[in-house]
């Protein structure tokens, strides 16, 4: 502030470049300056502008007796401010500092009676020939530093108070959808999947609320197809069970329902294995929903071997089917076990439509993609099954419901092959695609 106050005290300059010049203040704390009129004689008692004091407009700081400013021609002091409270030990100093000087400006300060003096000596005036030494008390410096941070806070509370508003509606504008969205998730917890996510809204909220709309309607038909499991369920196991009771109860009384007891006795035989395998497939679900949340042991194994092991055990329930195996030999990382499971639910559905033959062959697609393709000659699929065949408890061409394709799927969606069916001129192909991962 000093160097400042220093260079805007241009017309310093002027005045020691008119000869005569003389400073003046008068009680109204103006500066006049005694010019030396057209014949070379000084009028200070003449108020005009010609010939006499003209009135100079001070710059910067030098009307305020918070700066002063002290100038120094041939020896003698000229104050430029009515303050000429500085010691006269003070201003000796100074001068003495002024005449050492080396450099046309310095900077530096000093220690009055426990009072700090900042000042600023700069030799630019008339040519050198002249000093200008501007001062100011450091409770100046102390002063100013309060009143800034005086209108700092002030300015800091007025944009506080301004910025509010906007932050008010901001606060209410993101809150509100995540407050309706709280509500319809807790009416979800609740059990109501019926009533949609309406939030138009094309910011990240309506993307959010979209994903929370389609996770609604992945419960509400995770939902539904737990009714129909439950209700599938009591049909399947509830029709064996009173059949065997009442040919047991029949055999009791010695009346043989399929003519003999040994007739009799098969049927029972039939409607256990039929019973048996639901509560297989019940089971297997049940521990692959079990197992897919946990980490399970993968090893390296033969596919060959894993294939011609399933279709041996199987190959007795309909002997006279012609069976086609030319399995890969490729080796799959994964879980032998789940493995197995997949191929014996995929082989007991070709042996249930089959009418002759079923066949197994693996190949190589154009871009290195490894193909286990299982076909039987039995009945096309109707359009309407091809889409949902591997949805739980989906009824199949007979009128009966299984969980065994519902398995496969889910197997190799954990290992992220995939498994298309569609129908072909001799009959269907179950096609599965092995990811890159699994197999070597």
């Amino acid at each position: 502030m000093i160097r400042d106050s220093q260079q805007q005290l241009t017309f310093v300059q002027e005045i020691f470049q008119k000869e005569g010049g003389v400073f003046k203040f008068r009680e109204d704390g103006v500066m006049e300056i005694a010019m030396s009129s057209s014949t070379g004689q000084a009028a200070p008692n003449d108020d005009s502008t010609t010939g006499g004091f003209e009135k100079v407009q001070p710059t910067g700081y030098i009307e305020g007796p918070a700066i002063g400013h002290l100038i120094l021609v041939e020896g003698k002091a000229y104050f430029l401010n009515r303050d000429r409270g500085l010691p006269d030990s003070l201003t000796k100093r100074l001068k003495q500092e002024a005449a050492e000087q080396v450099k046309e400006v310095e900077t530096n300060s000093v220690q009055v009676e426990g009072h700090t003096l900042f000042y600023s000596i700069s030799k630019t005036i008339n040519d050198g020939s002249g000093v200008l030494i501007s001062y100011a008390w450091a409770e100046y410096r102390n002063e100013m530093v309060g009143t800034m941070f005086r209108n700092l806070l002030l300015l800091l509370i007025a944009f506080m108070l301004l910025s509010s508003i906007p932050c008010f509606w901001l606060a209410r504008y993101l809150s509100s959808p995540l407050t309706r969205m709280e509500r319809q998730v807790k009416r979800m917890s609740e059990g109501n999947w019926h009533e949609a996510f309406e939030l138009r809204r094309r910011d990240e909220f309506g993307r959010l609320s979209r994903a929370f709309d389609e996770m609604r309607q992945r419960l509400l038909r995770q939902d539904e197809t737990q009714q129909a499991l439950l209700q599938n369920i009591s049909h399947e196991l509830k029709t064996p069970v009173m059949i065997i009771r009442n040919y047991a109860q029949s055999i009791v009384d010695g009346i043989y329902p399929r003519g003999s007891l040994e007739g009799s006795v098969d049927t029972i035989l039939q409607e256990t294995d039929r019973l048996m395998e639901r509560v297989y497939e019940l089971l297997s679900l049940s521990r692959l929903q079990y197992v897919s949340s946990r980490e399970v042991p993968h090893q390296w194994f033969n596919v060959d071997d894993v294939v011609r092991d399933t279709v041996e055990r199987l190959r007795f329930r309909r002997p006279e089917i012609h069976w086609i195996v030319e399995p890969p030999a490729w080796r799959i990382h994964g879980n032998a076990d789940q493995w197995q499971v997949v191929f014996e639910n995929l082989l007991d559905n070709q042996i249930r439509y089959a009418r002759q033959q079923i066949s197994i062959t693996a190949s190589v697609d154009d871009s290195l993609m490894r193909i286990i393709e299982i076909r039987n000659d039995g009945p096309h699929l109707e359009a309407a099954l091809l889409k949902g065949l591997f949805e739980p408890y989906r009824m199949g061409a007979n009128g009966q419901f299984g969980l065994g394709l519902s398995i496969v799927w889910q197997i190799l969606n954990s290992y992220g092959a995939q498994i298309e069916v569609s129908n072909e001129e001799s009959g269907v192909i179950f096609r599965l695609t092995l990811s890159e991962e699994d197999r070597e």
